[in-house]
């Protein structure tokens, strides 16, 4: 994610939104206290909504690998 963007939908936690061969999407989330899969329909549609924003947000794959490249390149980090 572009640091420019600031604040957005992907810094409350990581997630996998999961599309089973039967069955209804699924997503398991992952908190500090742990992880947990959830099915509800409603907090499963937020979760893809929230997927859809990160990615309106997010570099292009190759932008991303040249930004990795460049802040790669300009270390070391402190």
């Amino acid at each position: 994610m572009p640091f420019a963007v600031g604040a957005y939908a992907g810094l409350d936690g990581s997630f996998v939104i999961a599309t089973p061969p039967v069955g209804e999407d699924m997503v398991y989330v992952e908190t500090q206290l742990g992880g947990h899969v959830v099915d509800r329909p409603a907090d499963v549609r937020r979760a893809i909504d929230v997927w859809e924003s990160i990615r309106g947000e997010a570099l292009p794959h190759q932008r991303s690998i040249e930004l990795i490249a460049e802040i790669t390149e300009a270390g070391p980090w402190t």
